[in-house]
């Protein structure tokens, strides 16, 4: 008897139960019933389909505008007048980086 042929005649003996066994659904945190939320499906559903709902305006031009320029040159002039500040205070001249003088 081949193992194909043997596997064969284990299903039918076992009726189907080796099928239904092999997709049981698994849960981690015991058997809890879900009850799915209105807002969040909804949030969900908007989250997936965001290229239909982006719009060019002006609050996401000024997003874009803060977040991709102001914030970065602030950082920037911060570390930079970090850097100033303790080469003072050891007494070395002030290196020269972009944007300073």
């Amino acid at each position: 008897m081949s193992l194909r042929q043997a596997a064969s005649s284990l299903g039918r003996q076992l009726g189907g139960r080796a099928a239904s066994l092999q997709h049981q659904q698994q849960r981690f945190a015991g058997n809890l019933p879900v009850k799915p939320n209105k807002y969040v499906e909804e949030w969900g559903v908007r989250r997936e389909h965001i290229e239909n709902e982006f719009r060019w305006d002006a609050k996401t031009l000024t997003n874009i505008a803060i977040f991709v320029g102001i914030v970065p040159a602030l950082i920037y002039k911060g570390c930079v007048g970090e850097f100033n500040r303790v080469d003072k205070v050891a007494g070395r001249p002030e290196r020269s980086m972009l944007g300073s003088s």
